[in-house]
């Protein structure tokens, strides 16, 4: 893990409690106790907030809970902490972390693009969440070239969006282009 910001980083002993507490979340998570591994996320999260892994996991489990805004807002903050090599756990290469980031905010932006108060609101809007999606399934896609479901994901909302509105072309633009250097808010 490298400073994302001006606090100094944890010390390995506290690294390794944050790590057996994440592991048992993870458990957790597989044995269907949700609320349980929330709340062992959350203890990571409060024990060192700079740590992008634990966030995609909340912001997984508040997908499936439906609990969109929540879910978006935890995925983007860890794309900005992994954009800035915050990456805590080195077994999986920073790339495909990076694509599973993307894909998650994919799968968040979808799912909000078909909810009743998108798909019922007005059309710029659910074109435009979609045309983020699509970007963000693309960007995924790009980072690491062998996952299918993001390559497939983005071709599919690409295929299905062959008329889309200006507005919704340059979202997904500016949204593909190199995003490093933005802030979290400008990213879409």
């Amino acid at each position: 893990m490298t400073p994302t910001d001006d606090a100094p980083l944890p010390d390995e002993n506290h690294l390794r409690v944050l790590e057996a507490r994440f592991e048992e979340a993870v458990r957790l998570r597989a044995d269907g106790r949700v609320d349980a591994a929330l709340a062992a996320f959350g203890d990571v999260l409060r024990g060192e907030p700079r740590l992008a892994e634990p966030r995609l996991e909340v912001a997984r489990i508040q997908l499936e809970l439906g609990q969109l805004d929540e879910a978006e807002a935890q995925a983007r903050e860890a794309l900005r902490l992994l954009e800035a090599g915050g990456q805590w756990i080195d077994a999986i290469p920073e790339n495909v972390v990076l694509a599973v980031a993307w894909a998650l905010l994919g799968e968040i932006l979808k799912e909000r693009a078909t909810s009743d108060e998108v798909v019922f609101g007005p059309e710029l809007q659910f074109r435009e969440l979609l045309g983020q999606s699509q970007a963000a399934f693309v960007r995924a896609a790009a980072l690491d070239p062998t996952y299918a479901h993001a390559r497939a994901t983005g071709e599919a909302l690409a295929e299905d969006d062959e008329d889309e509105l200006p507005q919704a072309r340059r979202a997904r633009t500016e949204m593909s282009g190199d995003i490093a250097d933005e802030e979290p808010d400008e990213l879409l």
